[in-house]
């Protein structure tokens, strides 16, 4: 009889606990923070307007707009981490925008001064918005790359996959949420838990690409291994790297935008090759 009952309820009792655990996993997720300073002129960004952008399900987000120095230069679409608000990448838009691009960067819904709640679904939904914003401005596809950071990596790269851009940048990607988690912590068992959503998928969105993909790296990471990054690459088409060894995850973007590294970078993905004779296609 006892032997009955624990077959019973020790099934149940995994049950219970996978779904207690899929209720904390988005607490774990996401870490968004309220935008304590919205000017963006407060964060050395004069001239880069704050502007309010609708999600592709209608959800109010807040976003910082710069044009490009020349009209029809390239554009580059920020989609952020799960950490903070636009502010903590005010250098990385600072360093672009000094360089000619045009730069916008959206805050997740839930994150600085954006309505809702963070989901992966409205994440994706919040990307396309910037898109379609992006595009009544008058940029054109084909001048517009995405870089996607950390968790943004996602839905950057699922829009990259299902609308027409120039290039697509990767920084400290990895192949799928549980998949990093089980490699930046073999000890737990990530792989184990209900991941019906929040999933954010990276590696199978890039495997659809047709436009060229950079990856930004470190083995300073900390928060996403080398051995994500690589299977990203091995999903993708001929993938340029950009490995800067010394930066840690937080600082990763602003590091390479600061140095000049992601202006080499985005140069290079987006310049349309040549012809014989030296003529753009």
């Amino acid at each position: 009889m006892r032997l009955r009952s624990a077959a019973v309820l020790l099934p149940c009792a995994a049950l219970a606990a996978a779904g207690t655990v899929s209720l904390w996993i988005p607490l774990l997720i996401y870490r968004p923070e309220a935008m304590s300073r919205p000017d963006p002129a407060q964060w050395g960004l004069a001239g880069a307007p704050a502007v309010a952008i609708r999600a592709d399900d209608g959800t109010r987000l807040a976003g910082w707009w710069k044009a490009p120095s020349v009209p029809g230069a390239t554009t580059v679409l920020i989609l952020h981490g799960r950490s903070a608000n636009v502010s903590t990448r005010a250098g990385a838009m600072r360093r672009l925008s000094t360089d000619g691009f045009g730069v916008l960067m959206i805050d997740w819904r839930g994150y600085g001064a954006s309505e809702g709640r963070p989901s992966e679904a409205g994440l994706q939904s919040d990307a396309l918005g910037a898109y379609a914003w992006l595009r009544a401005q008058g940029v054109v596809p084909r001048r517009l790359v995405v870089i996607g950071q950390s968790l943004g990596n996602s839905a950057a790269a699922r829009l990259a996959a299902e609308r027409p851009v120039a290039a697509l940048v990767l920084v400290s990607p990895f192949t799928r949420l549980p998949d990093a988690l089980a490699a930046r912590l073999p000890w737990f068992p990530a792989r184990w838990l209900p991941w019906r959503r929040n999933r954010f998928e990276v590696a199978r969105y890039v495997a659809r690409l047709r436009v060229p993909v950079g990856l930004v790296a470190s083995k300073s990471d900390g928060m996403v291994p080398l051995s994500e990054s690589a299977k990203v690459a091995a999903a993708a088409r001929d993938p340029r790297w950009l490995r800067a060894d010394d930066l840690r995850h937080d600082g990763l973007l602003s590091g390479v935008a600061e140095r000049g590294a992601l202006t080499a970078l985005i140069r290079a993905l987006a310049t349309p090759p040549a012809k014989a004779g030296g003529q753009p296609v």
